[in-house]
């Protein structure tokens, strides 16, 4: 049966002589894996809509749950991602929790328009990096059904809840609280906290319509990251990479 849909390769691997194996988001059936053949030969009509980080149009063959790509046409490769190994480490980054976090067989559920959004960010806007991984971490969570609960006052006594962020539940707690709640949680302050009912509540196309500085934007970064990685109790080799490229740049 022959079907077509748009998607993100988040992976390729080499396969046979000139074949690739591939994990693609797509909008209306999740993560799905598929086969192209001959896509590595050199005159292969599907080489560039087959590669990573290409958002294409694919026809595609299903056969007893196995598909085999018949055409890739590229719509965006994020070529100002390609040339910077900071982005392209960092895209490399948000490919990998997109894995872990997409189904298979999964409705549209809004994670691959937000991956778009912060590709093309990485790629063509004067953003700075960190404040475009804090906010995909953070949206990404929150459509995996890991959002955290932004209430206005503490968890635990019911004061106005403005400082301290837990990593377990997701929920907020004032000062007092939040000091004597263990090392599973995190500083936060009004303007990071304000950022991130944005980033969870916006119109998918104000995802990054936002600016955030200084100590504020660190901590919604420590945060996020600190979240996701609890939540999902697991790390990212490629989140690895990209901060020990970010470390070398700043010697």
């Amino acid at each position: 049966m022959l079907r077509t849909c748009d998607g993100l390769i988040l992976r390729e691997t080499k396969y046979r002589e000139s074949d690739k194996m591939l994990t693609i988001l797509s909008r209306h059936d999740g993560k799905i894996s598929a086969s192209a053949r001959g896509a590595r030969a050199a005159r292969s009509r599907q080489n560039a809509g087959t590669q990573h980080l290409a958002y294409s149009n694919f026809t595609f063959f299903e056969n007893r749950s196995r598909i085999t790509i018949n055409e890739a046409e590229p719509v965006e490769l994020f070529l100002g991602i390609r040339d910077d190994i900071e982005k392209l480490a960092l895209a490399s980054y948000f490919c990998e929790v997109l894995e872990a976090l997409a189904d298979a067989d999964a409705g549209d559920s809004g994670m691959l328009q937000t991956a778009l959004n912060a590709l093309y960010a990485l790629s063509e806007l004067d953003k700075p990096k960190e404040l475009i991984k804090c906010a995909f971490e953070w949206r990404i969570m929150e459509l995996s059904g890991y959002r955290p609960t932004l209430e206005s006052s503490c968890a635990d006594c019911g004061e106005e809840a403005r400082v301290f962020f837990s990593l377990s539940d997701g929920s907020v707690s004032c000062g007092g609280c939040g000091e004597t709640g263990g090392p599973l949680r995190m500083p936060l302050c009004r303007e990071s906290l304000d950022a991130l009912r944005h980033i969870l509540f916006c119109e998918p196309k104000r995802l990054l319509s936002f600016s955030l500085v200084g100590g504020a934007l660190k901590r919604l970064c420590d945060a996020s990251e600190a979240y996701l990685h609890a939540q999902l109790e697991r790390g990212f080799y490629t989140l690895d990479f990209y901060k020990g490229l970010v470390n070398d740049g700043q010697r």
